[in-house]
């Protein structure tokens, strides 16, 4: 006789002996507490990575101005250029002052020699030779004094061009050709926009949310209806004990078409409920009367407040007996 004979005839016994007969038990479904998080968007507004100011470092008068404010600093680097006119006279009078010494000096060198050779042989006298070579050297210390005069000259030049970094946007423009600006007078500015940043505050919870977010940073750029990659790109080694935050710059990956101050940056962060609240499946709460409870696998109720149902069939409950990891019955309570 095999088991499906056995089963039918255990039935009957136990109905012929008056027994009830219970339908086999199985185990309830189980949900896992989930924790809670709390989201948080925080709100920047973008600026260039870094802005200098553009600074004549000589007096003179202006020649020459690039471009316009938000135009792009072109490839030579050249803002504004200063009429540089009297230090190129100055410069190549240096240089014909040069070609004029070191014509002297050939000579006196030349003349000091044939002298070296007459006192040898004691046929001129040593007096006439000293002052030769007196005279060759100091020939030779203008000439060093010109040349030296020569790179002041040269240098003064190229200062009077005033540079940025190519690429660089023009942020602001206060000079026009033939106004006459002193030295160190601002003529502009400009900044690199090629690299956005979001300057941000955030809290201790908030920048622990950031950084486990790690390659997975998203930020949003509400007025342009973009949302890019974003990192960190600098952060702050100093704490502000008031607000107890730290700065930091976030930096905006992807393709943006408009680079510029002022854009809307919205980033939204998860971080824990202080509440301890955790998520369960909607099926794991039962409602009597106005309260709401739980079912631990031992049966057990637990009370707790409902915050929310989200979107995904789940509900947001709190109390201070739960933690993310415990286990709770799913479906109608037996």
């Amino acid at each position: 006789m095999n088991a499906k004979t056995l089963l039918p005839l255990a039935l009957l016994l136990l109905l012929a002996a008056g027994l009830p007969v219970r339908a086999a038990e199985t185990a309830p479904a189980l949900a896992e507490a989930r924790p809670a998080g709390r989201s948080v968007v925080l709100t920047a507004f973008t600026r260039a990575r870094a802005a200098m100011d553009l600074t004549a470092e000589n007096p003179g008068k202006v020649a020459f101005v690039a471009g316009e404010v938000g135009q792009a600093i072109g490839k030579d680097g050249v803002f504004a250029r200063l009429d540089a006119t009297l230090t190129g006279l100055e410069l190549d009078k240096n240089r014909t002052d040069q070609a004029r010494l070191a014509s002297s000096v050939a000579y006196l060198d030349k003349e000091a020699g044939r002298y070296r050779t007459l006192v040898a042989g004691s046929v001129a006298d040593q007096a006439t030779l000293d002052r030769l070579e007196q005279d060759l050297d100091s020939a030779r210390h203008q000439l060093a004094a010109l040349q030296v005069e020569e790179k002041r000259l040269a240098e003064v030049m190229a200062r009077s061009t005033v540079r940025a970094p190519a690429g660089w946007r023009i942020m602001r423009r206060d000079v026009e050709p033939g106004q006459w600006v002193a030295a160190g007078q601002v003529l502009g500015r400009a900044g690199d926009y090629a690299v956005l940043l979001a300057p941000l505050a955030l809290a201790p919870e908030e920048l622990t949310a950031l950084r486990q977010a790690g390659d997975a940073l998203q930020a949003e750029l509400p007025d342009l209806g973009l949302t890019v990659p974003a990192r960190v790109y600098r952060m702050s080694p100093a704490f502000d004990p008031e607000t107890r935050k730290t700065d930091l710059d976030l930096v905006l990956g992807g393709d943006i078409p408009e680079r510029r101050g002022g854009l809307r940056v919205r980033l939204a962060l998860s971080i824990p409920d202080p509440a301890g609240a955790v998520l369960l499946p909607e099926a794991a709460l039962h409602k009597r009367y106005d309260e709401y409870y739980l079912l631990r696998e031992d049966g057990s109720r637990v009370p707790v407040v409902l915050q929310e149902r989200t979107k995904d069939g789940m509900v947001r409950v709190v109390n201070h007996g739960l933690a993310p990891g415990d286990r709770f019955r799913l479906g109608a309570e037996n």
